[in-house]
């Protein structure tokens, strides 16, 4: 199939995301939106800032190849240690048993596309909003600023998936020059130039469905670390805790089913649903068609409910009652063998028991998904047609382990580093740390509470990048975790610049060149 360059496809195409084109003779009709009719209201702003919300969920109910939406945020993990996806989610059943390149499918080339979409949205937004007249000044940057979070947002990830890309700012004016790949310091120094002005710009408030204050000093936060600034990763993100705007939820569960997202202290920003016209098949896409499947190496890092891991003889573990006294996170992440699977009336209200005979898995798996599968539906077509569970994107739990990590690493283990910590593991029933922990036994306990806390999140892909242990955790899934080994190459911590991205520069006579090894 012809591709087209996609920065300037998006940049074309994305007018206040949806603007309507008009093929007549009529260029400004009086029934639908053109540039000729918009940005003379202050309403027109907030449908345009709504429309880059709404972007970021582009494609469903089947999704695309992002992963911040229903369709994919879990699939993500199937990029890592942590999980397999025999449905293909973001190509990555296919891109992981054969090595990387530029044409790979899926997520590896797609979200470089879908990136520049978004930010072509937003550099639309922040060239045509000074036209509406008469707006307060701080409720015209408090616009800019959300504009400006999602553009430095999606800096942010290119940065991690691809290091170096184009800095694109304005929107695309035909015939202008093809911007030049930038350095990935440079990217980063974008990415943070955007969320500085949100942060100064957007309001300090509790998650009411927009960006407030705190989501774009999160996400700074993870730049930051993902960039080894452990100092003023970790000042920043304890000025979010110390702020008292969130907190976390009493249950762990309740921030990934719907019933319990609204007005959750702990959710500072998510891709929100609201059915009967906004609603998606998550549910069905992880609970019942077994999409995604954590792997045997992820459910055996979940320690005892006594802060054991299953490896210590003291721990008590029972091989022949494996699931038994283990951290309660871990029967509400994934089903097990004895967990009540499915929706309660999908058998005539029988329970529907997973076990051996029933869980529909090539061998060697043996788990699926249960976070973010909300069982309150009765049956599985109430759950394809009924479902609105939000996806989390940022959240107060994060931050926490967020501050552990960066002041570790910072100063080492001191007593805020058990605190935030602790606050994770006692909310989930689990006990405190053992004092007296050297840094790197703490750092080992952090990436440890890591991987149960946030799993499915979207998250592991980066923590394993910025600890330098991506190719070798990935290396360990072989046969005896997945139907088909993992490969993974010493260069896939950067994904390749895709090449129809190259082949367009190239033809017209500039070279985008090429992350090492593709």
């Amino acid at each position: 199939m012809k591709k087209i360059n996609l920065i300037y496809k998006s940049m074309l195409a994305v007018a206040v995301l949806t603007l309507a084109s008009c093929a007549d003779i009529d260029l400004n009709p009086h029934d639908q939106l053109s540039e000729g009719t918009f940005w003379q209201v202050e309403s027109d702003a907030e449908l345009a800032l709504t429309g880059m919300y709404d972007q970021l969920k582009a494609g469903e109910p089947w999704g695309q190849n992002s992963f911040l939406n229903s369709f994919s945020l879990p699939a993500l993990d199937a990029a890592t240690d942590n999980a397999y996806t025999q449905h293909n989610r973001l190509g990555l059943k296919n891109a992981m048993i054969t090595p990387f390149n530029s044409q790979t499918s899926g997520i590896v080339t797609d979200f470089y596309g879908i990136a520049y979409k978004q930010i072509a949205s937003s550099n639309y937004f922040l060239d045509n909003v000074d036209n509406i007249e008469g707006v307060d000044a701080a409720k015209m940057n408090r616009w800019k600023g959300e504009a400006r979070f999602f553009r430095g947002m999606m800096y942010f990830f290119l940065s991690e998936f691809y290091g170096g890309v184009p800095i694109v700012t304005t929107a695309y004016q035909l015939g202008s020059d093809l911007p030049p790949r930038a350095s990935k310091a440079d990217v980063v120094a974008q990415a943070t130039s955007d969320l500085d002005f949100a942060i100064a710009n957007i309001e300090d408030k509790p998650y009411d469905g927009r960006v407030g204050k705190a989501a774009a000093q999160a996400l700074k936060v993870r730049l930051l670390m993902a960039n080894q600034n452990w100092s003023e990763a970790a000042s920043l993100a304890n000025t979010i805790i110390n702020s008292n705007t969130f907190d976390l939820a009493t249950s762990f569960s309740s921030l990934f089913t719907a019933p319990e997202q609204d007005g959750n202290p702990e959710i500072m920003f998510s891709i929100k649903y609201l059915v009967p016209n906004d609603e998606h098949i998550g549910s069905l896409n992880w609970g019942w068609w077994l999409s995604v499947t954590p792997l045997a190496n992820f459910v055996d890092d979940f320690e005892m409910d006594n802060g054991l891991p299953i490896t210590d003889p003291a721990s008590g573990f029972d091989p022949d009652n494996p699931y038994a006294n283990r951290d309660p996170r871990m029967s509400e992440t994934v089903d097990h063998l004895g967990s009540v699977f499915g929706f309660p009336g999908e058998y005539g209200g029988v329970p529907y028991i997973w076990d051996e005979g029933n869980r529909g898995l090539p061998a060697p798996l043996m788990y699926n998904l249960r976070k973010y599968a909300d069982r309150t539906f009765q049956n599985s077509v109430d759950a394809a047609n009924h479902c609105d569970t939000d996806y989390v994107i940022l959240r107060f739990g994060e931050v926490l382990l967020n501050y552990a990590e960066a002041q570790n690493e910072a100063s080492g283990p001191d007593a805020s580093v058990y605190n935030a910590v602790n606050r994770i593991r006692n909310r989930a029933g689990m006990p405190d740390l053992a004092a007296g922990l050297s840094q790197s036994e703490m750092r080992d306990a952090i990436r440890h509470e890591r991987r149960v806390e946030l799993a499915f999140e979207g998250i592991r892909w980066f923590d394993l990048k910025r600890w330098g242990t991506l190719v070798a955790r990935v290396s360990t899934v072989d046969a005896t975790q997945v139907p088909v080994p993992y490969i993974i190459s010493s260069n896939n911590d950067l994904w390749p610049i895709p090449q129809y991205e190259i082949d367009y520069y190239s033809a017209r006579g500039q070279e985008l060149g090429q992350n090492p090894g593709y």
